[in-house]
């Protein structure tokens, strides 16, 4: 995407869909009052820049008030009403109707019974907290504060801009709220991760889950999301080996509400065929079209018992308590990033980018390294640094069903019932 700057306006152009002559085009005015407008045309990207000069220039005629018909503001009220009328013009087309409304009702109804009698030369830092403080008087939800604090930042910024202030009341002693300590999550030790692996669980679930998860580095929310048909056996030929093929087409939040995967496209990865003969049985419990169900097969895995799981049977190979575990920052996104690190080096940026469902930088144009069958054994060859040959032997002549004596016993007396 081009972002070149270009008086009086902003405007990118972003290729839409792969296609060579069709453009989004958005465009702004250095001030911000009418925020985006996009369009989608068919042009070469030289003819989105004239373009969007064309488009602004029709916008400002239509839209910039006569010289002279609006004063320059004394109050904040006075301001205020002039910036939600040009934001509400800016945006309309481009946002709902009803989240226009939402801003335009946040400014009416907190920020301008408290701020709206007074002169903007008066502003300052101290008013901004007293509003903050007042905000958290009226009992509003976290999140709507925040909204309302951004959305004054944004508002004072544009007076700022225009010439009604000399400098914004947000300066660098205002705080919306204390920054969160980063949590000094860690990948974890292969080793332990190896021995968790290799044993019982009292939940051949999770047992499962994770084994998808130490193999393909995929998201639990795309775990949670796999179906029955997302597994397409691959028979090889005289250059690769037989595996099976995972299409990643969806995600599960946790309110069961089924999305597409956080990169927004479909991918692909493969695992070893003995690794799906193995977590087979545990597939075949479900009674959905889910892989991966609860006990009594009806309904989507919990992410909370999963991760509990997760962590106990990780406790135990490292001899530390759940809690500790929890505490060292280790869960399925650690055993993500351990993947990640073990196929460093092993395969290459491109082909781990297709598997793990990295974002491009460029979002607008972002692109995903599609896994092709020609990268399928070079992954089966990465992949075999997570077990050594007698450790494969070892899950080949195991059955994961058989090592869950707490699960079958628990099976059995529900059916006695």
């Amino acid at each position: 995407m081009g972002r070149p700057q270009v008086a009086p306006y902003f405007y990118s152009v972003a290729n839409q869909n792969g296609s060579k002559d069709r453009y989004i085009l958005s465009i702004r005015d250095r001030s911000r009052s009418s925020g985006y407008k996009k369009f989608v045309f068919h042009a070469s990207k030289r003819e989105a820049g004239l373009k969007a000069k064309e488009l602004y220039d029709d916008y400002l005629k239509r839209n910039t008030p006569v010289p002279g018909e609006i004063n320059k503001p004394v109050t904040v009220l006075e301001a205020c009403n002039i910036f939600i009328a040009r934001r509400e013009a800016g945006r309309k087309e481009v946002c709902q109707s009803h989240s226009i409304a939402q801003v335009s009702a946040r400014f009416k109804n907190h920020l301008l019974p408290c701020l709206g009698s007074m002169k903007l030369s008066e502003m300052a830092v101290e008013q901004v907290h007293d509003y903050k403080r007042a905000l958290t008087k009226k009992g509003l939800a976290g999140k709507t504060i925040q909204y309302c604090i951004d959305e004054a930042k944004e508002f004072f910024e544009y007076c700022v801009e225009v010439g009604w202030m000399a400098h914004t009341p947000f300066d660098s002693t205002f705080k919306m709220a204390k920054p969160k300590p980063k949590k000094n999550r860690i990948s974890g030790n292969i080793e332990d991760y190896r021995k968790m692996l290799q044993k019982g669980w009292s939940n051949p679930i999770n047992h499962a889950v994770s084994m998808v998860c130490f193999f393909t580095g995929m998201r639990v929310s795309e775990i949670r999301a796999l179906k029955k048909n997302d597994f397409e056996p691959f028979y090889g030929h005289e250059e690769s080996e037989d595996c099976v093929i995972l299409h990643i087409r969806h995600s599960l939040t946790e309110k069961n509400e089924e999305k597409s995967p956080k990169n927004g496209r479909e991918r692909l990865t493969v695992i070893p065929r003995w690794v799906y003969e193995f977590i087979l049985p545990v597939m075949m419990l479900s009674r959905t079209e889910l892989c991966f169900s609860n006990t009594f097969g009806k309904k989507p895995i919990s992410i909370d018992k999963n991760l509990y799981q997760f962590r106990k049977a990780l406790a135990e190979v490292t001899g530390l308590t759940p809690d500790e575990v929890k505490d060292a920052g280790l869960d399925f996104h650690s055993m993500r990033k351990m993947f990640n690190s073990m196929m460093t080096g092993t395969l290459s940026s491109d082909i781990r980018r297709g598997i793990l469902g990295w974002t491009s930088e460029n979002v607008a144009l972002e692109h995903y390294f599609q896994v092709l069958p020609i990268h399928y054994q070079k992954i089966l060859d990465a992949q075999k640094v997570l077990f050594d040959e007698d450790s494969v032997e070892w899950f080949k002549t195991h059955d994961i069903l058989d090592l869950s004596d707490e699960y079958k016993n628990s099976m059995k007396r529900r059916n006695s019932v």
